[in-house]
């Protein structure tokens, strides 16, 4: 329930070195609590690592926070993938997560705050380079633009890696 001296070393050094934090598979709750103390030691350049996984399971009102402290939240590929019919067994006990909610999603919270990633490369899977394409021709299925994904392919992971 507290943060850890430890973490808040680490973060120092991130903030000295001008890294970009990710909070790995914290739950969101435990995500906005290592955001706020990010920005606190100096960091701007913090990620939400895939979001709506369920090993994270932020909601919407989740990423409303998360961007409000300066967060970024990443979208897989990997998440249209999982859930009860995957190929892959090994990816049949996490939920799916449906193209339809991560559209909302984008639309609630806005482009500027998201970066699209895949989370693939393992062997019987598409290769990352096939599931971003999947990826994003999905998203644009439901009603998300051009501009926004060239928002949240680019200029975000842009402005994360060249600060």
């Amino acid at each position: 329930g507290a943060m850890l001296p430890a973490v808040r070393e680490v973060l120092a050094v991130c903030a000295q070195q001008r890294l970009v934090v990710h909070t790995g598979h914290a739950s969101a709750d435990e995500a906005l609590v290592l955001i706020a103390a990010a920005r606190e030691a100096g960091c701007d350049r913090i990620v939400v690592t895939h979001a709506q996984f369920d090993v994270v399971g932020m909601t919407t009102a989740h990423m409303k926070k998360a961007a409000a402290l300066g967060g970024r939240m990443e979208l897989c590929a990997l998440g249209m993938l999982t859930g009860p019919d995957s190929p892959l067994e090994f990816m049949r006990h996490s939920a799916r997560v449906e193209l339809a909610e991560t559209a909302a999603c984008i639309r609630a919270v806005g482009a500027r705050h998201f970066v699209l990633g895949t989370d693939l490369g393992q062997t019987g899977n598409p290769t990352p380079v096939d599931g971003l394409q999947m990826f994003v021709a999905a998203l644009m299925a439901h009603g998300i633009s051009a501009a926004e994904i060239q928002t949240m392919g680019r200029e975000v992971p842009g402005s994360l890696l060249m600060g």
